[in-house]
């Protein structure tokens, strides 16, 4: 399963967190759980999107490039599935065409999920990164170590 897009939460959401200062790679590894160069890659796609910027130089690191609560989550899905465009894979199966439901099943299949793909993009389009913080701060018992704040 791809974690790409909770992952990438995850960063943006610690840099909320770090309100302004810069944060390593090394750092926001170590609070998601995964290697600095998958975080880098991830922070890449994010750099991109035009959602984070990166400061380099002593004390450097990266910050976010628009107040969290103008980030959406659609953003981040959309920097994070720049290589996954089919939502459900429905696109990469190969039905047998000469299959008289094999013939229709892609086409069938994209109808169908098409509705549930729009809801899905609505309801990320209306949670913002500042509101995934304000969930968090009700669950948060404290720092994260190396964390700001």
């Amino acid at each position: 399963m791809n974690t790409r897009f909770a992952v990438a939460t995850h960063i943006l959401a610690y840099l909320a967190h770090a309100q302004g200062q810069p944060v390593s790679s090394e750092v926001l590894a170590s609070s998601v759980g995964t290697h600095p160069v998958v975080v880098r890659r991830l922070m890449s796609s994010l750099r991109e999107a035009g959602l984070v910027q990166s400061q380099r130089g002593a004390g450097g690191g990266t910050i976010l490039a628009r107040p969290p609560a103008d980030i959406t989550l659609l953003d981040v899905f959309r920097a994070m599935r720049e290589s996954d465009p089919d939502i459900f894979q429905v696109g990469s199966t190969n039905p047998n065409a000469q299959c008289d439901l094999g013939g229709v099943m892609q086409a069938t299949l994209e109808d169908m999920f098409g509705p549930a793909i729009e809801a899905m993009r609505a309801a990320l389009a209306g949670i913002t990164v500042a509101q995934v913080m304000q969930e968090l701060a009700k669950r948060l018992p404290g720092a994260c170590p190396g964390a700001a704040g």
